[in-house]
């Protein structure tokens, strides 16, 4: 069996929207999902066959955040 993380993450496109984003909550991470997703719908189709958007793990950025709140508890 392969391991598919990606520096400690589910996959590299989670990693890149954490990098990029930079989330500091829960709420970060999806004002950063609906900007990502109102910008692919603004790419040209060839652009979108470079993007993975199902291959984002929403949850686990969410969960990364509910663990901390969790811990500060």
């Amino acid at each position: 069996m392969t391991n598919n993380t990606y520096n400690g993450w589910a996959n590299r496109e989670t990693w890149l929207v954490n990098v990029w984003f930079n989330p500091e909550c829960s709420g970060d991470v999806l004002w950063a999902k609906e900007q990502i997703e109102e910008e692919y719908e603004n790419l040209p189709p060839f652009m979108r066959d470079f993007v993975n958007l199902e291959a984002i793990n929403w949850m686990e950025l969410q969960e990364h955040f509910e663990d901390e709140e969790t811990e500060e508890e």
